[in-house]
């Protein structure tokens, strides 16, 4: 088994021989869209939802369909087969291939598929955050059609950084005076015995883990979700905060711009979810041994 190999148009090959045309669209304008994966047991996790999302972007980006979900869900599989990786996330990106500068469609082109494994110690990143986390917020210059995944992601390059360099585990969207969301994960407050989130729209990246929480997990725990704007003050004031994504999975939130969530503490809820989570992942993933 070799790690280091991506898959390229439906080829696996090693990373070194892999070549990019400078001419590619995705290069150039970012024109292209993606998805991520997170793999489990060497299982997928969610993998059907996640490229309707992927097939759905190409459709609104008007990005020539050239393989189906199916295909796409078997490209998943022979990369997992031959990294061998158990506990990774596949990046998937199609652009619209390459042309000739220009901003317009080009009347020809050939939609090009990248894809490869990033290998995730997640026991590792779940201790790190058990204890909750400090979040900042930044104003929420994005465009408006966040609900599909492109290239262009540089508000989002931008606003990571600024926690990075802020010593902060992410940076919150706001637009309007409300939050929005984090940089790569959806974000929620328990109170008055109720989870509250931004509601799902244009400036809302699509979220499978924020989906399962909402769909199936909710429901078990006896928690209602209000899907409704709510500001920086709301969340301070709130009994807990965390947030979702397939890459960060659940983190609890205990600080934002300085200021404590519930006094600093992970509230029981929180840890409640993210156990009902694990549990849920385990069931769709078991371990193979």
């Amino acid at each position: 088994m070799e790690q280091n190999l991506i898959l390229i148009n439906g080829e696996i090959m090693p990373l070194e021989e892999a070549k990019l045309d400078y001419l590619d669209r995705g290069h150039i304008f970012g024109d292209g869209v993606f998805e991520i994966v997170p793999v489990y047991n060497g299982r997928c996790f969610a993998l059907v939802p996640h490229m309707e999302n992927l097939f759905d972007y190409t459709i609104k980006t008007k990005i020539p369909g050239i393989y189906t979900v199916g295909e796409l869900i078997e490209f998943h599989e022979a990369l997992l087969e031959a990294t061998g990786l158990t506990s990774c996330e596949i990046y998937t990106q199609i652009s619209r291939g390459s042309a000739p500068y220009g901003l317009g469609f080009p009347t020809q082109s050939i939609p090009e598929l990248i894809m490869f494994a990033l290998p995730v110690d997640r026991k590792t990143a779940r201790e790190k955050v058990t204890n909750g986390v400090n979040v900042i917020t930044v104003e929420d210059e994005r465009w408006a059609s966040c609900d599909i995944n492109t290239l262009n992601r540089m508000p989002e390059v931008m606003a990571k950084e600024k926690a990075i360099v802020g010593r902060a585990y992410d940076a919150l969207f706001v637009r309007d005076g409300k939050i929005t969301e984090g940089t790569e994960a959806s974000f929620f407050v328990y109170k008055d015995g109720i989870l509250w989130t931004h509601p799902d729209g244009k400036y809302i990246h699509r979220n499978i883990t924020k989906r399962l929480l909402k769909e199936r997990l909710s429901g078990g725990l006896d928690l209602q979700i209000m899907e409704r704007p709510f500001t920086k003050d709301f969340a301070l004031e709130s009994d807990g905060a965390f947030l979702c994504g397939p890459r960060c999975e659940f983190v609890p939130v205990t600080k934002i711009d300085r200021s404590l969530v519930n006094e600093g503490k992970v509230n029981p809820v929180v840890d409640k979810i993210r156990d009902a989570f694990f549990d849920f992942v385990l069931t769709e993933c078991p371990d193979k041994a």
